[in-house]
């Protein structure tokens, strides 16, 4: 009998494309969310995940069946480099900033290009990459923890805007080195970016969070004590549940109880002296009709953007000094872009998403985008991108079906 031993060293031409292809995202989507072994290569990784791209583009190009066949994709393209063109005006920055824009672009361009059919599986990459990392991570946190001498190295990140001590699978903020129990952020540089990153990926793993990789997420988005990471995953469990047309007036009911047995536990649990209590319920606490936790920006730029909102620059946006104003949040972005920026953002988006295949999923990524954008306002990052345009365009999915894959 003779043996091919060629068939144990030949790869598949579709194999090899998607491979690359799937660097590229996973560059793009952790490269946007400044992930600590990311950050030497910040300014340059949209070139390095556009060159993978177009790699992927030129290898599946014999294929009988085309992996990039979506048409769709030149009028998104163009208004997403428009609006990055326009920030970068507004912003009076210099060519490097231009350059980068269009290598963004061309990043976009070879993820929309992509077949939308085939989007799953980079939902699933993405998940279970950052659900392995945050396994690993667990037992090294509780290490840390009971004092286990553990080696790290010192990270400062934006001119001592961020400093870390880092230990490889997770950061500790220096703010929060003399913390019994610092909030766990993994490889991000906030816990924010943690909550809010698994949240988007949970929504995209619709129908499959009982997963290990899913699971993991889930208990990282917990410990991260992210009240708009728990904004986030609130929202996406019932319209995740609304999408897949599951009765949710029962779950919901289960949901509320567990909520409200979660709050009087932590009121009473300890004095009410423990990290739930002190981190999410203090926070949602009013205090002359403002939110105690509602500190996306300060009241500097408050009062600056009140008197702002009353000049002609609201039109256009003002060139915005991150060290002496606000922090985060949509006042930044109108104040930063103005109304012509605005209606750019949602031009983009409106392009990207107007292919949908389902108006519930459709629905559900927009209401999460204005979520994000009301929040934080960074909805031009591939880490919200991706996880968004996956859920906007993704096929309706039966009852059957969900019971099926979960």
């Amino acid at each position: 009998m003779k043996i091919d031993f060629s068939k144990l060293y030949l790869i598949p031409r579709e194999s090899v494309a998607n491979a690359f292809f799937y660097a590229s995202m996973l560059l793009a989507f952790f490269g946007s969310m400044n992930v600590w072994f990311l950050l030497p290569i910040a300014t340059i990784f949209p070139i390095l995940s556009f060159l993978l791209g177009i790699t992927a583009i030129i290898i599946s190009r014999p294929l009988e069946k085309q992996l990039f066949c979506n048409s769709d994709v030149l009028l998104p393209t163009i208004c997403f480099v428009i609006l990055l063109f326009y920030q970068a005006i507004v912003n009076d920055n210099n060519v490097n900033t231009y350059i980068k824009a269009l290598f963004n672009t061309s990043v976009l361009y070879v993820f929309l290009k992509y077949d939308r059919q085939r989007l799953g599986k980079l939902s699933d990459i993405l998940a279970k990459t950052l659900g392995c990392i945050l396994v690993i991570s667990y037992p090294i946190f509780v290490l840390y923890l009971i004092g286990f001498p553990l080696p790290y190295s010192d990270l400062d990140f934006n001119d001592g805007f961020y400093y870390f001590s880092n230990y490889y699978f997770f950061l500790i903020d220096e703010r929060s080195l003399f913390s019994i129990i610092p909030r766990f952020q993994s490889i991000f540089l906030e816990p924010t970016y943690l909550g809010s990153t698994t949240a988007l990926l949970l929504m995209t793993q619709r129908g499959k969070w009982k997963r290990w990789y899913n699971i993991s997420m889930l208990f990282g988005l917990f410990i991260s004590f992210s009240l708009a990471g728990y904004a986030y995953i609130f929202a996406i469990t019932f319209l995740n549940l609304w999408t897949n047309r599951e009765k949710i007036m029962k779950k919901a009911a289960i949901a509320f109880t567990i909520i409200i047995v979660g709050v009087a536990g932590a009121f009473f649990y300890n004095g009410g002296d423990n990290l739930v209590h002190d981190l999410i319920l203090l926070r949602l606490e009013m205090d002359e009709g403002e939110m105690s936790g509602n500190n996306r920006v300060t009241k500097s730029f408050d009062n600056e953007y009140d008197g702002y909102v009353q000049t002609a620059d609201i039109i256009l946006g003002r060139d915005y000094d991150y060290s002496s104003f606000g922090d985060s949040g949509y006042k930044v972005y109108i104040y930063d872009y103005g109304i012509v920026g605005t209606l750019l953002l949602f031009a983009f988006y409106f392009t990207m998403f107007r292919k949908y295949r389902d108006a519930r999923a459709l629905t559900s990524a927009c209401i999460i985008l204005l979520l994000i954008w009301g929040v934080d306002a960074f909805v031009l990052w591939f880490g919200r991108m991706i996880p968004l345009y996956i859920t906007a365009t993704k096929d309706k999915v039966t009852t059957t079906e969900y019971e099926h894959t979960d």
